[in-house]
């Protein structure tokens, strides 16, 4: 035991050889896997998003099972959610988006090049409802008609749609067992009748045993036609039992009736099928059932409900059209978005060695391993390269470079101060460890609940920043650290500090008079919280101006279509006459020359061709504008078919609340978020801390949204995202200031209650002593948007206009908002403490501490 003890205390020496030859090995690992990683994984498996790859768009028609159309827009919305979670899970992380528009109509983009094969099978998932059946082991239907099925007839999978049981629309849900911390599926049924003929099915099954279970079955009609057709000998050998035929061997049971076989995953997924089985032991009653002790997790318990509810759910869904869309920017925009992010990283990786030396080395190489980590994690969850998950990463990357800051600013100062090398890396790392954390946890904070509120694009985003801010905090608290800590303590730099960035004649030698040490930050702050005010004034000025004569709120932002709805109309070919692309520029030119005509303003700006197949070989023609034009498409429509008989013309609104949808759950969330900081600055700060901080974010996102109403820039999904980054980015920069606030007040020589001067004086030192890493950390971020911005097609230029502004508002309200606030509620906290004091609030009666013989009556 003394040997391994001596071992290991001469491998960490301070001094020793083999803390440098651990440190390169380190360095070496974590660049070969960052290169060979990169090289031959993450570059493979590349998951393009729609904006970046093009992909494919798919029209479906929402019809009651009455084949009329005329659904309510409220029922559309329902389907679409449906669709929206078997396609996607929730997530918008694979490449579908499902948005709801009028008149009943859905439209479906899923990205990548599909061939004409892929898309149809996507298009049949689509469009072909699965149909939800209950059995008895012997495939005998357990209701007909809704009712239970008394006279046990047999199933006719010819005409499976009257077998589906008596549930509640939408009415299946995943529930979480607190006793267990496991879940289970609720499902309701429809109403009195069906509670009574689920009490006589459950009884007739349970009267059954051992045969006693309930076979739950999705798309049965389709999994007997493929037995039949594809595979015949097995169907046979399965007795012509769908029970029998998805498992291995065609049985349930293995040859010596021991154990079950596993369920078919080559030949056919069984478990897409045979969704769920459960045994009952007596007849059950109530308003609803459960079905549990499958071992389900939140996934698994969450597929299963929405596969009841889609399986039970009373509509169809007609396909009306699908086209091939390209990138929205021009091609190349993603291979441009990687070169901006190569030249940033390049740039950031000058900035980290000019500064910090060999110490900004190896932050570049930490900051590379976390680019790595996020993106591989990214690659393996099937992760879109989006301008969504630019934004996260942009936000990471400030993240990142601000963890490395705070450590090497604060080892600068503690040597400038005199301290030597080595314990002045022991305090920093000891010291700027609650900044890194609290920082990172808030910021980790907002973005779960950004995730658990927010819509699937604005999941997708807060997923993305959760991977960024963990990455960072591990890379940062477990290498970074661990490795600058073993390179200082060798020794070698003791008398080389040039070599980490630091300037000898600055040791014992700061300047105290430096023109930014000296400067009023909170006494000037009343001139930068007046500008805020005169820009809020000029965006709520043009806002109301533009509002008002249109009573409408939303009117006074300049709102892209998917917030300001239009109609779409488009000229597509028939079986009899598909449009050629001559033909296609033909009827492009005819309806740009005859715009005045057909009354549609700037034809040539909302007038798009687009290929209907892989082949690029047939085309079709889209019309989409904000337009009013309810009183003219009749007449649109018959001119258009008057030039061109051959072709088919028709029409649909597009609805706005999808994107309204997504501005009122990114308030909820950010709502949300805010309860979440105050709660977690109560526990780890103050009231004062918490306030000061929410009315921070509150300015910002004011600020920003007066940024674009001023602007006229377009409101559109991205800027959300825009908005959300700023979010993150502010908080993170507002709690390294404050924690640098709280520790000057718990190792400063102030005692007692704290003067207005006190507070100040503290605020003001603070600001001092964080400024410079606030200066680099905004700068790096903001550098980094502006690569992206000279990289006109990487991402969107509003996206980009945005988060400048915002990550500017974001650093400024920091140092000057936040702590002048907070400055005047922890005057007003002092005044309170003290005005207790003087009515002795917490002077109690009697000796301050009871005395005993023998034990403390003992006098000094």
């Amino acid at each position: 035991m003394h040997k391994i003890k001596n071992f290991f205390k001469n491998v960490f020496s301070p001094t020793n050889w083999k803390r440098v030859t651990i440190a390169v090995i380190t360095l070496i690992s974590a660049i070969l896997a960052i290169v060979f990683g990169s090289t031959f994984y993450v570059s493979k498996n590349v998951n393009k998003s729609v904006e970046y790859g093009g992909g494919v768009e798919f029209l479906v028609q929402v019809k009651n099972l009455d084949g009329t159309e005329n659904v309510t827009q409220e029922f559309t919305n329902n389907v679409a959610d449906q669709l929206d979670s078997r396609l996607t899970g929730g997530v918008a992380f694979n490449g579908v988006n499902v948005q709801t528009q009028n008149d009943g109509k859905i439209t479906i983009t899923k990205n990548g090049a599909l061939s004409d094969d892929e898309r149809k099978k996507f298009e049949e998932l689509i469009t072909d409802k699965p149909t939800l059946v209950l059995t008895t082991l012997d495939m005998t239907p357990l209701f007909i008609n809704g009712q239970f099925n008394e006279n046990q007839e047999k199933i006719d999978y010819a005409n499976i749609s009257k077998f589906v049981p008596p549930l509640k629309p939408a009415g299946a849900s995943a529930e979480y067992i607190q006793q267990t911390g496991g879940y289970e599926v609720k499902v309701d049924l429809l109403d009195n009748d069906a509670q009574i003929a689920w009490s006589k099915a459950t009884e007739y099954v349970a009267s059954r045993a051992p045969q006693s279970t309930i076979l739950m079955w999705l798309n049965l009609d389709e999994l007997v036609q493929i037995a039949k057709d594809e595979f015949p000998t097995q169907w046979k050998e399965a007795q012509e039992n769908p029970y029998n035929f998805v498992y291995v061997t065609n049985s349930p049971f293995s040859k010596d009736g021991q154990s079950f076989n596993s369920l078919k995953i080559h030949e056919i997924n069984g478990e897409s099928y045979l969704i769920s089985q459960g045994r009952v032991s007596g007849p059950l009653t109530g308003e609803s059932f459960t079905i549990s002790g499958q071992n389900f997790t939140e996934q698994t318990a969450k597929k299963l409900a929405s596969n009841i509810n889609f399986g039970t759910a009373k509509y169809e869904l007609d396909f009306l059209s699908s086209n091939y869309i390209n990138p929205s920017t021009v091609s190349g925009s993603f291979e441009k978005a990687l070169l901006a992010g190569a030249i940033v990283f390049a740039l950031i990786a000058i900035f980290m060695i000019v500064n910090y030396g060999l110490l900004g080395a190896l932050s570049t190489i930490s900051m590379a391993l976390y680019m790595f980590l996020t993106l591989l994690m990214f690659t393996i969850l099937r992760g879109e390269y989006s301008p969504v998950t630019i934004a996260a990463l942009v936000i990471g990357i400030g993240i990142g470079v601000d963890a490395n800051i705070i450590l090497f600013e604060r080892l600068k100062s503690e040597v400038y101060a005199g301290e030597k090398l080595i314990k002045a890396m022991k305090n920093s790392s000891r010291m700027s460890m609650s900044s890194i954390i609290d920082a990172n946890l808030t910021t980790l904070i907002v973005s779960f609940i950004l995730f658990y509120f927010g819509t699937s694009t604005v999941r997708g985003f807060s997923l993305s920043l959760v991977f960024s801010v963990i990455f960072t905090l591990v890379v940062m608290l477990f290498l970074t650290r661990w490795l600058a800590n073993l390179i200082v303590r060798t020794g070698y730099f003791n008398k080389r500090l040039w070599l980490l960035g630091i300037k000898y004649k600055k040791i014992n030698n700061l300047k105290a008079n430096a023109r930014y040490r000296q400067f009023d930050y909170v006494g000037k702050a009343k001139w930068f919280i007046l500008g805020s005010v005169l820009f809020v004034v000029i965006g709520t000025i043009i806002f109301v101006t533009i509002a008002a004569p249109q009573q409408d709120v939303w009117a006074g932002f300049n709102r892209s279509l998917e917030f300001q709805g239009g109609i779409n109309i488009s000229i597509e070919g028939q079986n009899i006459h598909l449009i050629t692309q001559p033909e296609a520029q033909d009827i492009h030119q005819w309806l740009i020359d005859n715009q005045e005509k057909l009354g549609i303003q700037n034809m040539a700006d909302v007038l798009t061709i687009k290929a209907t197949n892989s082949s690029n070989t047939w085309f079709k023609l889209d019309i989409q504008t904000s337009q009013d034009l309810t009183n003219s498409i009749d007449g649109i429509k018959a001119a258009i078919k008057e030039q061109y008989p051959d072709l088919n013309v028709w029409s649909y609104g597009i609805s706005p609340l999808q994107a309204q949808n997504l501005v009122k759950n990114a308030l909820l969330a950010v709502g949300i978020s805010f309860i979440g900081i105050i709660t977690y600055t109560l526990v780890r700060l103050k009231w004062t801390f918490s306030i000061a901080a929410i009315v921070g974010l509150l300015h910002d996102v004011i600020l920003t949204v007066a940024f674009i109403v001023v602007t006229r820039l377009q409101l559109s999904p991205i800027l959300v995202a825009a908005i959300l980054s700023i979010i993150a980015f502010s908080i993170n920069d507002t709690i390294v200031v404050f924690d640098r606030i709280r520790e000057k007040i718990h190792t400063t020589s102030f005692t007692g209650v704290l003067t207005k001067a006190q507070v100040k004086e503290i605020a003001n030192s603070s600001i001092v002593d964080t400024i410079k890493r606030s200066l680099f950390t905004s700068l790096t971020t903001i550098l980094a948007v502006l690569v992206l911005l000279a990289f006109k097609d990487a991402t969107a230029f509003s996206f980009n206009l945005v988060m400048i502004f915002g990550l500017a508002i974001g650093a400024y309200s920091s140092i000057f908002i936040c702590t002048w606030l907070w400055t005047k509620l922890e005057t007003r906290r002092q005044k309170g403490i003290q005005a207790r004091m003087d009515k002795k609030y917490w002077k109690l009666p009697g000796p301050d501490e009871q005395v005993f013989v023998g034990i403390n009556d003992f006098v000094a």
